[in-house]
């Protein structure tokens, strides 16, 4: 089952030629102009973004404010997936996920506040469903290897304070979730122990802990993001994979 539940619109289509730093591309467009494009991720994604490859960018809006007239989208994956590698679009594609009570993880929910201050971290969601209070964090993983999607796909000391804040609320006696956009097609998850040990092992301390994982399956088709009824399992170094159903709260 396949489920539109967000509308980026209209992109135009570019080459890409460069990144001199880690907010700034360049793309040459169908007329052979060549643009600035603002990058919204600074992870690395260079498995995506490499000269010559097809990419997706979108005309900015209040330009006024901007150094850059265009925003990237997504980049052409091997397979010939477009991969959504703009995480603006995180919160609006996790809100309208949550407010489905068909596919989101946690069901129907009785309240939905975001960016909320939580001990020394700001997290995506707050929710309230039958009296019980749940954090929420979101991540967007737009990296895959082997059909195996991996996070981050660079240090991310932010991502670790975000599981150390999730489990501090677990050891209050609250509920604590992370919830995975996976924006390529994959069968399993895993940490980036290569890149970010630290992330590594905190991630499977935290699953230890009682922080809910949840992985969700998207892709963008036709400028619109649709979510994927699809099952991805965790690997755990060692001990096989961690098989949660996406219901378990």
């Amino acid at each position: 089952m396949e489920k539109k539940i967000y509308e980026i619109g209209e992109m135009e289509e570019g080459i890409f030629l460069e990144r001199p730093n880690r907010f700034v591309c360049k793309v040459k467009l169908a007329n052979d102009e060549e643009v600035l494009v603002h990058v919204h991720d600074s992870g690395r994604i260079k498995e995506l973004l490499y000269t010559g490859n097809i990419v997706k960018i979108k005309k900015a809006k209040n330009l006024e404010k901007r150094k850059t007239e265009w925003d990237l989208i997504s980049a052409k994956a091997e397979d010939g997936e477009d991969i959504l590698l703009n995480s603006i679009f995180h919160r609006y594609i996790s809100e309208n996920i949550l407010n489905d009570a068909e596919i989101s993880p946690f069901g129907k929910i009785d309240f939905l506040k975001a960016e909320v201050k939580k001990g020394h971290s700001r997290l995506d969601y707050f929710i309230e469903k039958n009296n019980k209070k749940i954090w929420l964090e979101v991540k967007g993983a737009s990296l895959v290897k082997n059909k195996e999607a991996i996070f981050p796909d660079a240090p991310s000391i932010r991502a670790s304070k975000h599981l150390d804040t999730l489990v501090d609320i677990i050891e209050e006696g609250e509920n604590a979730s992370v919830m995975f956009l996976v924006f390529r097609n994959c069968n399993f998850f895993s940490p980036n122990w290569e890149t970010d040990k630290i992330f590594s092992e905190k991630f499977y301390r935290a699953m230890d802990k009682g922080v809910k994982i949840f992985l969700i399956q998207l892709k963008l088709k036709n400028g619109n993001i649709y979510y994927v009824n699809k099952k991805i399992n965790i690997k755990q170094l060692g001990k096989g994979t961690y098989d949660y159903d996406k219901t378990q709260n």
